[in-house]
């Protein structure tokens, strides 16, 4: 009977890790049609790791922009998410936010 427990302590010692991380990368629900997974991945120039997230890739939505998930400027990271879009300029144009070089998030901006 001892012998039985011990082997399933060293198996459930053994498989627990692997089971919290598959929880760990589980996908959230998508957020609407339209919207892609984009899975985990690193930045080109210097490695910084991107956790996987849903991009809209769907028909815009007028004066709202979706904005990928991305890490804010205290390293956290923000969830993708619907944001209100400024009122066009004239002679201008929207540029929705984007990892920039380096990796880094910008914003969305007027150009």
């Amino acid at each position: 009977m001892f012998k039985k427990s011990k082997i399933l302590l060293i198996v459930f010692t053994i498989a627990f890790p692997f089971i919290l991380l598959s929880c760990a990368h589980a996908k959230p629900p998508k957020p609407g049609p339209g919207f892609v997974w984009i899975d985990s991945h690193a930045t080109a120039a210097n490695g910084i790791a991107v956790p996987g997230h849903w991009k809209y890739s769907g028909a815009p939505y007028k004066d709202k922009s979706w904005i990928p998930g991305h890490y804010g400027p205290q390293g956290k990271w923000i969830a993708g998410h619907w944001n209100s879009r400024p009122k066009p300029k004239r002679g201008v144009h929207w540029v929705s936010g984007h990892h920039g070089k380096g990796g880094r998030w910008v914003s969305g901006h007027w150009r």
